[in-house]
């Protein structure tokens, strides 16, 4: 069995898992938020589910099909990529801690290429996933935080 490669980003979110659930599940507006990605488009759905397809299109890379495989609404959603000898899986992870929120993103290299597309691109990966879990706090923050200060005006 090939080995796998991983590589890993973990940040707290001051906001809950339904509200960053919500931005990821909005995922051809990621590039507003992530300058890792340019676009994102739903190629086979209308709706962010299993089976979604989505091409991405990165600074650097060549333009890649991934599909949703699994989804748990507010907790987590994994995407998949393959090629001949090599997938690719992304995981996007919500665990609440108290009024956060722990996100972890995970992105592992299987398959008899894995070694190689690790040695090739996991520095390029590293910084495009520091970006997005970075891109993806400062929207998630920004907006709890103007949330915030609105009801203050209401009560």
């Amino acid at each position: 069995m090939a080995k796998m490669y991983s590589i890993s980003k973990n940040i707290l979110i001051n906001a809950k898992p339904e509200y960053i659930f919500r931005v990821l599940a909005d995922i051809e507006n990621w590039n507003l938020w992530t300058s890792s990605i340019k676009k994102i488009v739903i190629i086979n759905d209308t709706e962010f589910n299993k089976g979604t397809k989505v091409k991405v299109v990165q600074p650097k890379l060549l333009p890649a099909v991934w599909e949703i495989t699994e989804i748990e609404k507010d907790k987590y959603f994994t995407m998949e990529k393959r090629y001949v000898g090599l997938k690719m899986i992304a995981k996007h992870i919500l665990e609440p801690k108290n009024s956060s929120t722990s996100v972890e993103l995970v992105l592992t290299y299987e398959g008899v290429f894995a070694k190689l597309f690790y040695s090739l691109t996991s520095s390029l990966t590293s910084q495009y996933l520091t970006m997005e879990i970075n891109g993806l706090k400062n929207k998630c923050e920004k907006v709890s935080l103007m949330s915030r200060e609105a009801l203050k005006f209401f009560i």
